[in-house]
């Protein structure tokens, strides 16, 4: 009993940690890295880490599948039907597919590279520290272009495609654990002087085949080894099912407040989180040495 208790615990803690660290811009692949390494958990199943992705990938969908199904709908009647390429909701499918190739193309080259520097929660401590700097030099660059392009043409900078491309590169950048997927892309766009909330939207809309994407390639890989045995399943599975729980209601949650956080202020709140959590990390590494 005392062992389904741990797991469960442990199920509930790491669903909240995706779910949350998913969206916002604090990187759910470094927490992944280093809250295990705080409390000497062991790394979790593949068929668990599937899960989660599912999680999150269904939050998402849930607050955005109206704006994903207007853009699907509309780029594929766009292939066909000339008039629908004018559409503003073609150019962003174009942009959208422009700015997850990068990401793919890393994924594939650098995978094993990437995988390594999962197993040194060192690497993911640094690297938080790198996205806090993206954050606050990004926000501050971005704030000032968004003011020059107001005054120059008065009206807000859009996506295009030079801005869509360099949040896909940043995208590619944030397969490092400790580097936000969410934090780089939207500093990304907002360096192109692209208003705040608008630059958070278009982050989660490229998310959406990235998670996709990331959840079908862990699902190969936990059909070699899902990582739950004979002796194992009912905890194992009881673990998933808290787990996936978890991570919808947080990850739900954390799409939702950011989409309303980021209306109003600036991001550097979660830079200076990822600096506490950073600086934790380095105190207890020292302390353990």
């Amino acid at each position: 009993m005392e062992k389904i208790n741990l797991e469960i615990f442990k199920s509930v803690i790491l669903g909240l940690i995706q779910g949350l660290t998913e969206f916002f811009p604090v990187s759910s692949s470094g927490h992944l890295v280093i809250f295990p390494y705080f409390f000497n958990w062991n790394e979790p199943s593949i068929f668990f880490a599937v899960t989660l992705h599912l999680a999150t990938l269904i939050a998402l969908l849930t607050v955005l599948y109206r704006d994903a199904w207007r853009i699907i709908r509309i780029f594929f009647a766009g292939i066909f039907i000339k008039k629908y390429r004018t559409d503003s909701n073609f150019k962003l499918a174009l942009y959208i597919i422009l700015a997850i190739i990068p990401a793919a193309a890393a994924g594939y080259l650098f995978n094993d590279l990437i995988e390594s520097l999962f197993s040194k929660p060192i690497f993911a401590a640094f690297f938080l520290i790198i996205t806090a700097l993206i954050l606050i030099l990004f926000e501050f660059i971005g704030k000032k272009n968004e003011h020059r392009f107001m005054e120059k043409t008065g009206s807000l900078k859009k996506i295009n495609w030079a801005s869509a491309l360099v949040v896909g590169i940043g995208q590619a950048v944030a397969i490092l654990p400790g580097i936000s997927r969410s934090g780089v892309t939207i500093s990304s766009a907002r360096i192109f002087g692209i208003k705040r909330e608008e630059a958070v939207r278009f982050s989660f809309l490229i998310s959406i085949p990235v998670i996709l994407g990331s959840f079908v390639f862990e699902m190969a890989k936990g059909l070699k080894n899902p990582g739950i045995s004979a002796n194992n399943d009912i905890n194992a599975i009881i673990g998933v099912i808290i787990g996936f729980i978890a991570a919808y209601l947080s990850g739900l949650f954390a799409v939702k407040f950011l989409l309303r956080f980021s209306a109003k202020r600036n991001l550097n709140i979660f830079a200076i989180y990822c600096v506490l959590i950073s600086a934790i990390f380095f105190i207890v590494y020292f302390i353990r040495k």
